[in-house]
């Protein structure tokens, strides 16, 4: 039957940042939006993995080959083209209980990051547990963004750097397996449609 669309089990990387901006939660971050994000759906990697092992096991090699599960090369999208698709289908799909209209902004400069932080993100925390704190309701606003920065944080040296991997194995080995098994254990990057694909993501979250 194949995964479920959109399926997601945790918070983990991205889902939890794109989670709290759908939410109005999050406002900047550290990135380079020309760069590639050499990101890709778990159920290519899973697929992938079985396939090599697959390989590896019925043919007797003196190296062990490496295979790379990536779409830098073959289906590249930027961190801009992300984030905007991202923002694009968190307004056409908008969650529940947002506290500030799902935007945002990316930067390059540390600097501006930081003054963009206090005044998007840490000041509104600051002022919305104030009045949480006068109501008798208990603050929780600024714990949130002390947790969404150590998160930023963490995704930050992946969202300013680059890389460029060789996969012309993986597209070796694709051609390899014959027809049913090449449908069931797909992992041809060349096919996601990053719209398609990032609009069920948000609807996951």
């Amino acid at each position: 039957n194949g995964p479920l669309k959109g399926w997601v089990d945790n918070w983990n990387g991205p889902t939890g940042i794109i989670a709290a901006a759908g939410k109005g939660l999050f406002r900047t971050m550290l990135c380079d939006a020309n760069k590639t994000a050499d990101l890709i759906p778990v159920d290519m990697v899973i697929n992938l993995l079985i396939a090599s092992a697959w390989r590896i096991g019925t043919q007797k090699t003196k190296e062990i080959p490496i295979y790379n599960c990536c779409t830098g090369s073959r289906r590249p999208i930027t961190w801009n083209r992300f984030i905007y698709l991202c923002f694009q289908y968190m307004r056409k799909h908008p969650f529940s209980e947002i506290n500030w209209y799902p935007d945002g902004t990316v930067t390059s400069s540390a600097l501006k990051n930081n003054v963009y932080r206090i005044l998007l993100q840490w000041v509104p925390a600051y002022i919305t547990d104030a009045a949480l704190w006068l109501s008798g309701s208990k603050p929780i606003m600024v714990k949130i963004q002390n947790r969404l920065c150590k998160a930023a944080l963490c995704l930050e040296y992946f969202a300013t750097q680059e890389w460029e991997f060789e996969d012309s194995n993986v597209q070796t080995l694709s051609l390899i397996l014959n027809e049913q098994d090449r449908q069931e254990f797909s992992f041809d990057v060349a096919q996601i449609n990053w719209e398609e694909y990032l609009e069920n993501y948000v609807l996951g979250i």
